[in-house]
């Protein structure tokens, strides 16, 4: 079965799982954060993520996240990534709120990005969670804030590494940015 099929799939099961999603005011189902998206070169957009699956429990927040981030190919080749990413609610101010889990696979989530990169085959899935996804762990919410833009990789991963990567990259660190600030807006505001 192919990614894309997969993907189809899971949003057709969601789909069908959404009745027990309570219906917002303006009638959506799911929720929803803006991020800075960026193309080859840096020019950015406002697309909006959604939140497709969001559970809390006492000590961290699960999130399942859908997003674009590439889309300088067909989308054969380019789709919605799903993030699953677990975000700690135990910190004592919001931003020392942390990482606890990310991750794009493990029937949780779905790398969207052409794979391997266009450019540089040896960009992989696997080389680019070993390299800047599994770092991401505990980065907390000031870490994620002091991010640069586009270009550019926060103190804990090794920008050689990602070089070849960089619109996967910044656009994974932008949603961060703003699933943070989703999170503490919810988590944190008394």
């Amino acid at each position: 079965m192919t990614k894309k099929v997969a993907v189809i799939l899971i949003l057709l099961i969601l789909v069908g799982c959404s009745s027990s999603v309570s219906k917002k005011e303006d009638g959506s189902s799911f929720s929803e954060f803006e991020y800075t998206h960026y193309t080859t070169g840096g020019v950015s957009e406002t697309y909006k993520a959604v939140i497709l699956f969001e559970q809390s429990v006492s000590t961290f927040t699960a999130y399942q996240v859908a997003f674009v981030s590439c889309t300088c190919r067909d989308s054969i080749a380019n789709y919605f990534t799903v993030a699953y990413v677990e975000i700690l609610n135990t910190r004592p101010t919001p931003e020392e709120s942390a990482i606890r889990t990310i991750t794009f696979s493990n029937n949780m989530g779905l790398w969207g990005d052409s794979n391997p990169n266009h450019n540089m085959p040896e960009y992989t899935e696997e080389y680019l969670d070993e390299h800047f996804v599994q770092p991401l762990v505990h980065v907390t919410k000031s870490e994620v804030d002091s991010w640069q833009g586009y270009g550019k990789q926060l103190s804990v991963i090794d920008a050689d590494a990602v070089t070849g990567a960089t619109v996967s990259t910044s656009n994974i660190t932008s949603m961060l940015q703003s699933l943070f600030s989703y999170h503490t807006s919810r988590y944190y505001n008394n």
